[in-house]
C-alpha cells in the first residue's frame, strides 16, 4: 500500500513539477514519510475509565479514540494491521473533562473552555508489556461577548477531537 501510495506522489509531484507549480528541489521533501522505521501496529481495546461526568461509561467514546488512534497512526506512516502480533496499542481513557473559567465586567464577557483529556497507552511486544505512558492533552476555546447569556458546560466537538489528536499523538510518539 505504501509504495502504491508512494508511485502515485512521486507521479503527482512529476506532473506539478513540470507545469511549474512545484520547483525542482521541494519533489523530494513531498514524497518522504513522516517515519523512518515504520511498525505495524494493531490498536486493540479502548476502554473508557472516566469516573465523573457526562462521558461516564460512554461506548462511543472509545469506539471514537479507537477511530482517532488509527488514523494518527497511518498519519506517523506506521503500518495498521488487526492481525499484527508484535505490537499491540491498548488504549485507556482515564480523564476526559471541561474546565471553565469566565471574566465578565459589566456586559462585557469572556469564558474560556479547555478541554483535558488523560489517555493511557500500553504497548504489548508478543503479548509482554513493554511499555506504558500517560499522556495528557488540552484544547482552548475562547468565546467574548457583550451579553452574558450563558449555556455553558458543553462539549465542543471540534474542541474534543482537536485534544484527543494532540495526545494520541503524543503517546504514539512516547511509545513506538
Amino acid at each position: 500500500m505504501k509504495t502504491l501510495l508512494t508511485s502515485i506522489l512521486i507521479s503527482l509531484c512529476i506532473v506539478l513539477s513540470a507545469q511549474k507549480a512545484i520547483p525542482e528541489g521541494e519533489i523530494t521533501a513531498l514524497t518522504t514519510f513522516p517515519t523512518e522505521n515504520p511498525v505495524t501496529v494493531y490498536v486493540g481495546t479502548v476502554t473508557n475509565k472516566v469516573k465523573i461526568g457526562p462521558l461516564t461509561g460512554n461506548k462511543n467514546l472509545a469506539f471514537g479514540v479507537k477511530n482517532i488512534a488509527e488514523e494518527a497512526i497511518l498519519d506517523k506512516g506506521h503500518d495498521l494491521n488487526n492481525d499484527s502480533t508484535a505490537f499491540r496499542l491498548d488504549l485507556e481513557i482515564v480523564y476526559f473533562d471541561i474546565q471553565q473559567t469566565s471574566t465578565g465586567v459589566s456586559v462585557f464577557h469572556k469564558t474560556e473552555n479547555e478541554t483535558i483529556i488523560r489517555i493511557k497507552g500500553i504497548l504489548y511486544t508478543n503479548d509482554k508489556k513493554p511499555k506504558e505512558y500517560v499522556a495528557t492533552g488540552k484544547s482552548s476555546e475562547i468565546s467574548t461577548s457583550t451579553m452574558i447569556i450563558d449555556e455553558g458546560g458543553g462539549f465542543n466537538q471540534a474542541s474534543a477531537r482537536s485534544a484527543l489528536k494532540k495526545t494520541i499523538i503524543n503517546l504514539i510518539e512516547k511509545l513506538l
